[in-house]
């Protein structure tokens, strides 16, 4: 039964007490007329149509908050993905400049030992370039584990400066790799 058929009908019932038994204590006519007031009151009931609509427009609501989810979710592993690479590129290319110029020391050192000294230099910057990214890795895991963490407001700003160090690490790896190959041409060239 509707709010609108509940108050037709106590109006209609009160009406017949009133007019077939005479009771005016319970002032009648103002109930009838307030009952009145709510009966010709716009409908508070939703329309089925209304109802379907605005069951579509939640369901929409919730799939764009899903893929949105979604969206971000996977933006954040192809963030982490991109890291990780960033970390591994960096550990090649000064890890691997190490051993080359180890290597090539190694040959020097049966012929020209007097030349080694001039790429000891470069050799020195190439081992800070690994341990910079060696330090970045170490500080991307403790990152991620205050952000893991983060329920209080240290604990993400703690990850969120650890990141930027982490950042910081990996470019003075790129920096020091770049120096390190630098020097490395200037001892080649000076070498002949």
């Amino acid at each position: 039964m509707t709010t609108r058929s509940f108050a037709t009908e106590l109006r209609d019932t009160i009406r017949s007490i009133r007019d077939e038994q005479g009771v005016t204590e319970i002032k009648c006519d103002n109930l009838i007329a307030y009952l009145k007031e709510i009966i010709d009151s716009p409908d508070e009931e939703i329309a089925p149509a209304q109802m379907e609509k605005y069951k579509a427009e939640l369901q929409l609501w919730i799939k764009q908050n899903e893929a949105a989810q979604a969206s971000g979710l996977e933006m954040f592993r192809t963030v982490i993905l991109a890291g990780q690479n960033a970390l591994k590129t960096a550990f090649l290319m000064n890890g691997g400049a190490t051993v080359a110029l180890l290597a090539f020391l190694g040959k020097l050192s049966d012929q020209h030992q007097d030349k080694i000294a001039i790429f000891s230099s470069s050799l020195i910057v190439f081992v800070f370039g690994v341990l910079a990214i060696t330090l970045a890795s170490g500080s991307t895991y403790l990152s991620q584990a205050f952000f893991a963490a983060g329920s209080k407001s240290w604990e993400q700003k703690t990850g969120f400066w650890l990141n930027i160090l982490t950042i910081a690490f990996c470019l003075s790896s790129y920096g020091l790799f770049i120096w390190g190959a630098i020097r490395a041409y200037k001892a080649f060239t000076s070498f002949a």
